[in-house]
């Protein structure tokens, strides 16, 4: 072969790139099941890597939970945590934007939970006994 048309191990050209790859590959993650549904996180490279809550419920219908302007994401420990918990079919998530924590109960619109500020929150927990949910608070 002609040097012109090959090139040594490892340095040649590729048109397949690492982004062109991960732009097609939806992440799926932290799978929450209430009852008979399933809750899981996308992760959608093809909308800025934007996470969304999505349901299975049991007859085997999927939704988008979270609203289109919503990314269920945490700074917590800086790489993230469990940004969303299920309760009676109500959605505790952590905004990517603010990193609020939010309320989203079914049909409704979210509702903040926390001020604005310096703090991060994931892994939530609901306590139904005593009426109150508990996570992870880091402040920076």
């Amino acid at each position: 072969m002609s040097s012109a048309t090959s090139a040594p191990y490892g340095t040649w050209t590729s048109s397949l790139t690492a982004q062109a790859i991960a732009a097609a590959a939806l992440r799926l993650g932290q799978i929450v099941v209430e009852n008979e549904d399933i809750y899981w996180v996308e992760g959608r490279p093809e909308e800025g890597g934007r996470n969304v809550v999505v349901k299975r419920t049991e007859d085997g219908r999927i939704a988008e939970m979270t609203p289109a302007d919503t990314n269920v994401r945490t700074r917590v420990h800086e790489y993230g945590g469990a940004a969303y918990t299920v309760s009676g079919g109500t959605i505790y998530y952590s905004e990517f934007g603010d990193q609020r924590l939010y309320r989203l109960e079914p049909g409704g619109t979210p509702q903040p939970l926390t001020v604005p500020g310096d703090c991060f929150y994931a892994d939530a927990s609901v306590d139904l006994r005593r009426r109150r949910l508990v996570c992870v608070r880091e402040d920076h």
